[in-house]
């Protein structure tokens, strides 16, 4: 019998003593230290700057626009990066908006994106948008923040952006301005001049024949003021903030520096409002817990993830430019660009990269790209977040190419990243590792009025966190409820009378776990229903809510069915009302039209006489997800002629673990190695 719970291992277990925050070991940067370099960089800007005064010739990002052609690239030094940061603060203080003015980024990975963050977070509030959601959602997001400016891509062949920039300027009524970016410009060689008639081709498609002398304030309502990027930064002064001397206008280390939309459990993204300390803090959390030498300078770093995502813009962004390192920036759609997976060996060795930050999924599909000739003795450590790890694709992985991974684990409302498998020492496969440096989370059983008791050595609860990481709240305030913990009861009546100190509350991540007796923590499932698919949090509700529309339906359920590739798939199980039917082709085109997300899309939909509720009357998803289990396993076995009984049986751990009884002993190793992909709790036998 072989026990694989999801990335976990119950032989840590011991349930007696109390657990306690023992994080990784800090010798890379002790408290004095820390607060030493919290203080002499109080924003985003000034870290930033301190990575630039170390060689500002050096190289700090590169931009290859193709997979199929990445060695042709662009690479900008930090002197150069600083200017355009300059140029961005001085054109958004030149627009005379309020000084917490949100400036929304509705871009693909480009190499603007960085300055666009840095310059804006220097006199406003930037907020990076998911490209890939409905324009009514992105409306409606920037609707409640109040956004002001929106900055986005300019009409370009096969790219949707600007149409719903288009759209979001007419729903958004305290949109002022927008300022377009134009990929053709990143377009090199022979190819760059068809680019730009291609590009304003589109120009003109999208908005009007006027575009020929209005350019893309053509498609745009008239209250609106339109900027070109290049003309509009390229008039401002690029050597300073014109502002640096004005302390009414220069962000602090407790002004708010990004507002970043988390999958939640409302049905829309929630807003998270973070300040700048929480992203200063957060930098030197990392490097106390990695080392300086491990992505600092002369270190070259490959960015394939998101940077509406705070993992890509905090651990391949802010960390390594806080150190002066080089910063390799992979196709406007990151890993998920064409021939970047099947490249990537060869992209290690042509940028000699030392360190990349992936999801589970993208290790996965790496098991398939075997290492040829290519030289990739650079690549240190690999860093692996955002969704769990299967075991099996760890071993493989780290067997297949003799590389080490960290696995890591953060949350947006704590910036970014609070625990990780240490680098030197002992390294527990299956666990999310130790907590940071300079922040504390710990698992806690919760009681009455936001109060809780830390959990034993074993015990599973909920993991909290506190520290200067840990972020503002929700822009909503109804969604604040129930998310802060106390110490006290002292602790809470303050908080009620806003008199508590921020740093004193802990917040509930809502993810599931325990500690063992070295500290190591141990995921086993997630209060909070989000699907994570590839990475991305989907809140079943965003499926559930439009799907109620549809008629006919009684009840409606979506969770995530275990997936090799993409770790969790959105599937949607329907109730019809009695006496009803559902016209299942009817209701899969309902819901390519009206849910507002493409990833939340059901992969499959599933009609059935009864949905199993609670007591209470309320849906009883963890009976669906033992359903979605079995199938997920057992269509893997039987499409590899693997025979076996697949069930599931409750666990004091997990909730639950799907079993496997295969039927010829000689395929056991198969089984066990074929199911190991998925993120699950297992026992096979």
């Amino acid at each position: 019998m072989e026990s694989v719970p999801s990335n976990k291992t119950k032989d840590n277990k011991t349930n007696t003593d109390q657990a306690t925050n023992t994080p990784v070991a800090s010798e890379h940067m002790d408290s004095v230290r820390y607060e030493q370099l919290l203080n002499e960089s109080p924003t985003t800007y000034d870290l930033f700057k301190k990575g630039h005064d170390i060689n500002p010739d050096a190289p700090a990002l590169s931009f290859f626009l193709q997979g199929t052609a990445y060695k042709e690239n662009e690479t900008f030094s930090y002197a150069e990066m600083l200017t355009e940061i300059h140029q961005v603060g001085n054109f958004m203080d030149t627009l005379g908006l309020e000084d917490d003015a949100v400036v929304a980024m509705l871009l693909p990975n480009l190499p603007e994106c960085y300055s666009v963050i840095i310059g804006v977070q220097t006199r406003h509030i930037i907020m990076p948008i998911n490209p890939l959601l409905e324009p009514e959602v992105i409306s409606e997001l920037l609707a409640t923040a109040k956004a002001r400016v929106l900055v986005t891509l300019a009409p370009f062949p096969n790219t949707e952006i600007w149409s719903k920039a288009k759209y979001i300027a007419q729903h958004v009524q305290s949109l002022a301005h927008v300022v377009s970016i134009n990929m053709a410009d990143h377009v090199l060689g022979k190819k760059s001049l068809p680019a730009k008639v291609l590009q304003k081709r589109q120009d003109i498609i999208e908005n009007d024949v006027t575009a020929l002398l209005f350019g893309s304030k053509a498609g745009l309502p008239n209250h609106i003021n339109w900027h070109n990027w290049k003309t509009a930064i390229a008039k401002q002064p690029g050597d300073r903030l014109t502002f640096e001397n004005n302390k009414s206008k220069r962000r602090n280390s407790l002004d708010y520096s990004s507002f970043f939309c988390t999958g939640g459990t409302t049905g829309r993204p929630k807003i998270a409002k973070r300040i700048h300390k929480n992203e200063v803090s957060n930098v030197l959390q990392v490097r106390a817990a990695l080392g300086d030498d491990l992505v600092g300078n002369g270190k070259n770093l490959l960015c394939g993830l998101p940077l509406f995502h705070t993992n890509a813009v905090m651990v391949t962004g802010m960390l390594p430019f806080s150190l002066g390192s080089h910063v390799v920036l992979a196709t406007p759609q990151g890993y998920r660009g064409e021939g970047v997976v099947a490249n990537f060996w060869g992209i290690i060795e042509q940028y000699q990269i030392n360190f990349f930050s992936g999801v589970p999924t993208l290790f996965s599909s790496l098991l398939n790209i075997p290492i040829k000739t290519q030289d990739v003795s650079s690549l240190q450590y690999c860093l692996s977040g955002a969704a769990p790890m299967p075991i099996e694709v760890f071993n493989q992985f780290e067997t297949q190419t003799g590389m080490s991974i960290l696995e890591a684990y953060g949350l947006t409302e704590a910036n970014c990243g609070s625990s990780v498998n240490p680098r030197e020492g002992e390294r527990k496969i299956g666990s999310i590792g130790q907590s940071f440096p300079h922040q504390e989370m710990i698992v806690a059983i919760l009681e009455e009025d936001g109060l809780f008791r830390p959990a034993k050595v074993g015990e599973v609860g909920n993991v909290i966190i506190r520290g200067d990481n840990v972020f503002a709240g929700y822009y909503i305030d109804s969604q604040n409820k129930d998310i802060w913990l106390y110490d006290t009861v002292e602790d809470k009546q303050k908080a009620d009378n806003n008199q508590l100190n921020p740093a004193k509350r802990w917040v509930n991540s809502g993810d599931l776990g325990y500690q063992d007796s070295d500290g190591f923590f141990f995921l086993t499932g997630r209060k909070k229903e989000l699907i994570i698919r590839g990475g991305h949090n989907i809140d079943p509700k965003l499926i559930e809510e439009p799907v109620y529309k549809f008629g006919d339906i009684e009840i409606c359920a979506a969770i995530g069915k275990p997936d090799v590739y993409a770790g969790e798939i959105p599937i949607l199980y329907v109730q019809p009302k009695t006496g009803a039917s559902i016209d299942k082709k009817a209701l899969e085109a309902y819901c390519q039209d009206h849910i507002g997300e493409r990833a939340a899309i059901p992969k499959e939909i599933h009609i059935i006489d009864e949905i199993p509720l609670t007591p209470v009357g309320k849906v009883f998803k963890p009976a669906l997800k033992r359903l979605a289990n079995v199938e997920a396993v057992a269509t893997l076995l039987n499409e590899h002629n693997i025979a076996a009984d697949v069930t599931t049986q409750e666990d004091a751990t997990y909730g639950f673990i799907t079993c496997v009884k295969v039927t010829d002993p000689n395929q056991l190793e198969t089984a066990k190695h074929l199911a190991g992909q998925f993120a699950i709790a297992l026992d096979i036998r």
